[in-house]
C-alpha cells in the first residue's frame, strides 16, 4: 500500500522546496540517504531530488534533479534554497552550498555556508554555474549561517530579492539569527543589504518563505532554539512592521522546516514528520522523515489556518464494514471513563463531531489501544489549558518506574496546540485523524492541525473517553483506501 506521507525506499525527506508551475506543485527535497560518518550526522551529501503533485498525495518521484558536488566543490552537500522563473527564459534555482569536509572551505574549523547558482529549462535537468557561488558580505552577516534562499521579484522595487537565513555580525549565538537580504536586477549580481527581518529572537531563522494571500504579506520561517517549529508573521506592507498572531503556528514539533506554494486557489504548506532514533516512541526526533502537506487558510481578521489536503481526504473513500458507530454518550463526573471500539486499521482516516459538556476536564479519542484504553495513545482536548495534546501510556521504557522524577511529563514534549475553546459554537469540535503506518495527523475544525509518530502498530482498539465531566459523539467515521 502506498504511503500519503511520502518516503522514497532509499531515504528520507528533508527540507522541501516547492514551485508551482503549469499546475502542478514541483516539490524539490533535501534527499537524505543517512549515510554520515555518526548516527548523528543527518543531512549528510543531499541531493536535490524532485517529487510532482497536483495534490499533495499522489506523487510522481522524478528522483535526483541536482546532484551533490565533489569533495573539492563548495557544494559537497546541498541544502535549502528556491526556485523561480528569470525573465531570461530560464528557470533559476539558488541553493546552499556547503561542504563539511574540505577544509578549504572552513574558517577557525567551521564549514562556511554559500549560494550556489543553477538553471534549467524544464525545472529537471538543471546545468550548475559554480562561477557564480557567493559567501556572506561579512561587514553585515556571519559567513557560518548564510544559507536557505529565498528568491522572489520586488514589484515595488522593481527587482529580484533574496531572504537568507543569516545572522548578524558579532551577533550573540541565542538570539542574533534575523532574515537576511540581498537584491539583483538581474538573478546573477547580488548585493547584500540590511536584515529584512530581526526580531532579536532566535538563533536562525530557517526556511524562509514569503506569499501574500488578498491585501496580506506573510512571512514564514522555522526555528529551533526556542522550540523546533514553522511560525509566519504577517504584514501590510514588504517594509513591516511585521506583527505575531497570538497562534503564530502551522502544527507542532513533528511538522518542520515548512514552506509554501500555490496552484490556483490553493496554498499548501510543505513540511517533513521527523523520524524518531530507533523507529522509537522513546528514541530522539531525528532530522528528515516523511513529506507531509496542509492546505492553507485565510481567515476575515488575516489569521492563517490549516486544513487537510483535499487529495488526502479523497483517498479515503472506503467506510470500514460494520464499524460505523452512530453515537456514544459517555457521561462520568467522579474520573476517566471511556468508550471502546475495536478494528482499528495501520492506514485509516477517523472521523467524528465531539461535544462536551460545560466544566469538563479533558476529552478525546484513544488510538491503538488495548482493550481497556489504557494502553496506546490519546489525543487529548483540554479546555481548561485552552490547548490539545498527544499523549501516550506508558510514558516511560518498560522496566523504568512511571514516578520516576523526571519533571511534570502530564503530555509528549513539544505535542500540544494551543486551541480555543471559548470562540466554539455549541461546544463541539470535528475531528479527523489520519493514520499511515507510524505517523498520525489529528486535524480539528478545519483550523488547526497536531502530528505526531506512533510507532506501536500492533494494538487495534480506539475509542472515545472523558474525564469529569460529559461528552456525546456523532457522525462516526472510520475509513479505508
Amino acid at each position: 500500500m502506498k504511503n500519503f506521507f511520502y518516503k522514497p525506499k532509499d531515504g528520507w525527506v528533508g527540507d522541501t522546496i516547492p514551485f508551482a508551475h503549469d499546475g502542478k506543485f514541483y516539490i524539490y527535497y533535501l534527499h537524505d540517504e543517512r549515510k554520515g560518518n555518526t548516527q548523528d550526522e543527518y543531512g549528510y551529501r543531499t541531493s536535490w531530488n524532485l517529487l510532482i503533485t497536483k495534490d499533495g498525495v499522489n506523487i510522481k518521484d522524478c528522483k535526483v534533479v541536482l546532484p551533490v558536488g565533489e569533495y573539492d566543490d563548495a557544494d559537497y552537500a546541498c541544502y535549502t534554497g528556491s526556485v523561480i522563473e528569470g525573465n531570461d527564459g530560464n528557470f533559476h534555482m539558488f541553493y546552499t552550498a556547503q561542504n563539511n569536509y574540505n577544509p578549504k572551505y572552513h574558517r577557525d574549523g567551521k564549514p562556511l555556508q554559500y549560494v550556489a547558482h543553477a538553471i534549467s529549462k524544464d525545472l529537471i535537468n538543471w546545468e550548475k554555474l559554480p562561477e557564480l557561488t557567493f559567501g556572506a558580505d561579512e561587514r553585515i552577516y556571519e559567513p557560518f549561517d548564510w544559507r536557505d534562499p529565498f528568491v522572489f521579484y520586488n514589484e515595488e522595487e522593481k527587482c529580484f530579492d533574496m531572504l537568507l537565513a543569516a545572522r548578524l555580525r558579532g551577533a550573540s549565538e541565542k538570539n542574533g539569527g534575523c532574515v537576511g537580504l540581498c537584491r539583483s536586477y538581474d538573478l546573477l549580481h547580488w548585493e547584500a543589504k540590511e536584515p529584512f527581518y530581526n526580531p532579536e529572537s532566535y538563533m536562525t531563522h530557517e526556511c524562509p518563505d514569503l506569499f501574500k494571500l488578498g491585501n496580506k504579506w506573510y512571512l514564514v520561517y522555522s526555528t529551533f532554539s526556542e522550540k523546533f517549529v514553522t511560525h509566519y508573521r504577517m504584514s501590510d506592507k514588504l517594509s513591516g512592521p511585521w506583527t505575531s498572531p497570538i497562534e503564530d503556528t502551522f502544527d507542532g514539533r513533528a511538522f518542520y522546516a515548512a514552506k509554501t506554494a500555490q496552484v490556483g486557489d490553493k496554498r499548501m504548506a510543505f513540511a517533513w514528520v521527523p523520524t524518531k532514533r530507533g523507529e522509537s516512541d522513546f528514541g530522539q526526533y531525528e532530522w528528515g522523515g516523511n513529506f507531509i502537506a496542509h492546505e492553507i487558510n485565510q481567515t476575515t481578521d488575516n489569521k492563517l489556518t490549516v486544513k487537510p489536503a483535499e487529495g488526502l481526504i479523497n483517498m479515503f473513500n472506503k467506510e470500514s464494514v460494520n464499524k460505523k458507530i452512530n453515537k456514544v454518550e459517555i457521561e462520568n463526573y467522579e474520573g476517566e471513563k471511556s468508550y471502546v471500539i475495536d478494528g482499528m486499521k495501520d492506514t485509516c482516516m477517523i472521523e467524528a463531531v465531539i461535544e462536551f459538556g460545560e466544566g469538563v476536564r479533558s476529552f478525546g479519542i484513544g488510538l491503538r489501544q488495548d482493550s481497556a484504553l489504557a494502553n496506546g495513545y490519546y489525543l487529548r482536548f483540554e479546555p481548561f489549558y485552552n490547548r490539545i495534546v498527544a499523549d501516550m501510556w506508558p510514558r516511560r521504557i518498560r522496566g523504568v518506574n512511571q514516578w520516576y522524577v523526571d519533571g511534570d511529563k502530564p503530555f509528549m514534549v513539544e505535542l500540544e496546540r494551543p486551541f480555543d475553546y471559548k470562540s466554539l459554537k455549541d461546544n463541539k469540535v470535528h475531528i479527523r485523524v489520519v493514520a499511515d503506518g507510524s505517523i498520525i495527523c489529528l486535524y480539528v475544525n478545519d483550523i488547526t492541525a497536531l502530528t505526531m509518530r506512533a510507532y506501536n502498530l500492533n494494538r487495534t482498539n480506539w475509542g472515545f473517553f472523558v474525564k469529569d465531566g460529559s461528552i456525546r459523539v456523532s457522525d462516526i467515521h472510520m475509513y479505508e483506501v
